[in-house]
Order: structure tokens, then C-alpha cells, then sequence
């Protein structure tokens, strides 16, 4: 398999459960991620700043390169128990005591 040739081909990105995160550039300085075939994000570069948005362009954070946006982007779109950590149950707090009918 060749290197692609366009920079603005999908490059895998590290694996999100079962599907890659896939960036693309859009233009000199934006870069777009999808997931499922659905966006994710993109990174705007300004000033030699990365900024992330997320899929619904709210701004997620200002990082100092495009590797670490794109791990931030990865970090947000993996569920919890790929991430390490289980998503936790209900607490019911104080178990509650339940009367027992007399005998």
C-alpha cells in the first residue's frame, strides 16, 4: 500500500472502540475529524495555537500542537470504558431500611 499522495486523505488516528478516528485537512489551516462516517471535531490553527471544537463547534481547548488537540478530540469522542474507566452505575446512597410486617 502507498503513502497517500493528497494531504487532505483520511489518516487513521489512534482507534476509538471499534472504528478509527479519521482526520482530514480541509484547507492550509483546518483539520477535520470523523467518526462513524459523522464529524467529530476539527482543529483551527491561529497564531501557532491549535484550537478543538467538538461535533457541535463548541470549543473544547487551546493546545500547543496538532498531536496534542487530536488526543484531547480522541478523549472526548471514547466512551468511558475504553478510556479505562467503567461508566458508573446509580447510587442510591444510604441503602434504606425496609420494615419487616410483625410477625
Amino acid at each position: 500500500m502507498s503513502a497517500p499522495s493528497d494531504p487532505a486523505d483520511a489518516r487513521p488516528d489512534v482507534a476509538t472502540g471499534d472504528a478509527p478516528l479519521l482526520w482530514k485537512q480541509a484547507d492550509d489551516d483546518v483539520f477535520v475529524a470523523t467518526l462513524h462516517d459523522e464529524f467529530a471535531g476539527f482543529i483551527s490553527v491561529s497564531d501557532g495555537v491549535h484550537v478543538l471544537h467538538g461535533a457541535h463547534a463548541q470549543r473544547l481547548g487551546v493546545f500547543r500542537s496538532q498531536r496534542e488537540a487530536r488526543a484531547a478530540l480522541l478523549h472526548a469522542v471514547r466512551p468511558a470504558a475504553v478510556r479505562g474507566g467503567a461508566p458508573r452505575g446509580r447510587s442510591r446512597g444510604r441503602r434504606s431500611r425496609r420494615l419487616r410486617p410483625p410477625r
